[in-house]
């Protein structure tokens, strides 16, 4: 190799690789890896990188607040308390909980010593690209790729959901007259998707200041919710409400019902590999993510589950909860706060919120698309990751997430039940998304050539392999058991996408349903990326580790 290709490069210059700092700000010994912190990564790949993202040197603060802001475990428990119900009840919502906390400490510490090593904007398909055997790992790392893509916009459509959902429901709160349509819905979801796009276009440079105050919002709001649920809810429910009370309408036996709530309350941590994939744009990634990653796991089960106890002791009637046709949230805070106005001004609160939450979706979305781009993972790829000079954001890879979430938005339209299995989906997608890297991690054995111990975040050998293993297996479980259909009999209007995607084997006429149609056209797609152009460009990246070439067609050698 020449002093060209493992020396660090210019700035703003392409290179056919990607340099990882795992240690220290400083430069290492001789056969250790080029020292590459303090987010001065040099960042390219084997086709042209045209401008540089700007070095925003988003500190730890700033990150911590864009991973959390996104998952928002406390707000994700309130829309997601109905599906916990009714499988279960408040045992499956309440343990529920703390088994779903266990399973994301396993991810987010697995995630954490990978990101560590390689802070890259790529994420789980750079690990999955480094870490898999040479045979394969263009393959599984540009279906790992995809499978992220496609998890993200579906999340990016579920938080669009809620201020489009949650302003009919208040308008129909207080107005006799007022009729909800879908179309109503729709407008209002095309509308906001529209206004996050313009602030990631125009106003980005901005962002470290907005991710923390929606971080401090979303903080105060809990704080608020809270302490309202505990002092205006009466009479309180009985303690057996909360911890024993057991209640199965899905039609499946109990302890499959118990494993699908389970997996239903694993939506408080959705988005949690955000922070990873703004590594490239942040001041010492490899320490810096790892830190942001475990600390929303944290934070989101310090709020969720305290949150969630007021609430079940806070709500009067939990049958009208379950039987509700209205706005989830708004029916279950009037009860526990025993005033419909108190109720408004935090539902308008969680509206506000939802703001900072999607433009933080939608700026990782696009990175994840620029780095797919970047490693020529995409057609048109010289155009997705391309930097805008002046705003210095991936326009173009800005514009086709957007452009995919409004047509996720179309589907409201024609069935709002499609629409809501859709966003059921993206867990199950994320999950796959982090069990192909995990479990390439074991498949190693942990080996040091891939997973250096020079890299700031280890864990001991031992506790590392420990929770590598409870990762496999729990998101082996319950991405299986989220390709089950909530509720029995089976149809097309409570099945997820990945659900009925899954059945098409066993009946066809599913695929009839919008959900199933649109996924089924976005992989099909992928498929003809793959054949016409990802299977002879898409090589994954190049990292320079230790004095080797690992990762895309400089594979290690087995």
């Amino acid at each position: 190799m020449d002093s060209k290709s493992s020396g660090s490069c210019e700035k703003g210059q392409p290179s056919s690789l990607l340099l990882i700092d795992c240690s220290t700000d400083e430069r290492t010994q001789d056969g250790a890896m080029q020292t590459t912190s303090n987010a001065d990564t040099a960042v390219a790949s084997g086709a042209s990188l045209n401008i540089p993202l700007e070095k925003k040197q988003f500190g730890i603060i700033t990150i911590v607040s864009f991973a959390f802001v996104i998952c928002n475990s406390w707000a994700g428990v309130s829309g997601s308390l109905q599906l916990a119900l009714l499988a279960g009840g408040p045992v499956t919502l309440v343990y529920g909980i703390l088994i779903s906390t266990i399973i994301y400490i396993c991810i987010a510490l697995s995630m954490a010593e990978l990101a560590s090593a390689y802070p890259t904007a790529g994420g789980q398909y750079h690990f999955a690209s480094i870490l898999a055997p040479k045979a394969i790992n263009q393959g599984i790392s540009y279906a790992c790729g995809l499978v992220s893509l496609l998890s993200w916009i579906a999340i990016g459509s579920s938080v669009t959901l809620i201020p489009a959902q949650q302003i009919p429901a208040l308008v129909t709160a207080y107005s006799d007259t007022y009729t909800e349509h879908s179309w109503h819905v729709f407008l209002i979801y095309e509308a906001v998707a529209l206004v996050v796009l313009l602030f990631n276009l125009f106003a980005l440079k901005r962002n470290p200041w907005v991710h923390e105050v929606g971080f401090c919002l979303t903080i105060c709001l809990f704080v608020v919710s809270f302490i309202g649920i505990l002092s205006r809810s009466k009479p309180k429910a009985p303690n057996s409400q909360v911890w024993t009370a057991w209640s199965n309408y899905t039609g499946w036996p109990d302890g499959v019902c118990f494993i699908l709530g389970i997996s239903t309350s694993c939506f408080m941590f959705i988005g949690l590999d955000a922070a990873m994939h703004l590594a490239e744009e942040c001041t010492d990634a490899a320490r810096t993510v790892p830190k942001a990653v475990v600390s929303a796991i944290v934070i989101g089960f310090c709020t969720a589950f305290p949150y969630t106890i007021a609430v079940l002791y806070g709500i009067s009637d939990l049958s009208s909860v379950l039987t509700t046709t209205g706005y989830i949230p708004l029916e279950t805070m009037t009860q526990c706060l025993q005033s419909l106005d108190f109720a408004t001004v935090l539902a308008c609160g969680g509206i506000f919120m939802a703001f900072f939450a999607l433009n933080a979706v939608q700026e990782t979305a696009s990175r994840l698309t620029w780095s797919f781009a970047r490693d020529n993972g995409l057609v048109f790829s010289t155009h997705l990751q391309r930097i805008h000079p002046r705003w210095q954001v991936p326009v173009w890879s800005l514009f086709i997430t957007w452009g995919i979430l409004a047509i996720y938005g179309c589907i409201f339209l024609g069935s709002s039940t499609a629409f809501n299995a859709l966003v059921n989906s993206a867990i199950a997608l994320q999950q796959l998304s982090f069990l192909i890297p995990i479990a390439l991690l074991l498949y190693r054995k942990r080996d040091p050539e891939f997973l250096p111990i020079t890299r700031a975040f280890v864990l001991p050998h031992g506790v590392g392999l420990l929770v590598n293993i409870l990762a496999v297996v729990f998101t082996s479980v319950t991405t299986v058991f989220f390709c089950f259909p909530l509720i029995l009999p089976m149809t097309a209007s409570n099945m997820s996408t990945f659900r009925l995607v899954a059945s098409l084997v066993i009946r066809i006429d599913i695929f009839l349903d919008y959900t199933s149609a649109i996924i089924g056209i976005a992989f099909a797609l992928g498929v003809v990326n793959w054949i016409v152009h990802a299977r002879k460009h898409y090589q994954g990246p190049h990292v320079e580790l230790d004095g080797r070439i690992v990762g895309g067609e400089f594979q290690i050698e087995e």
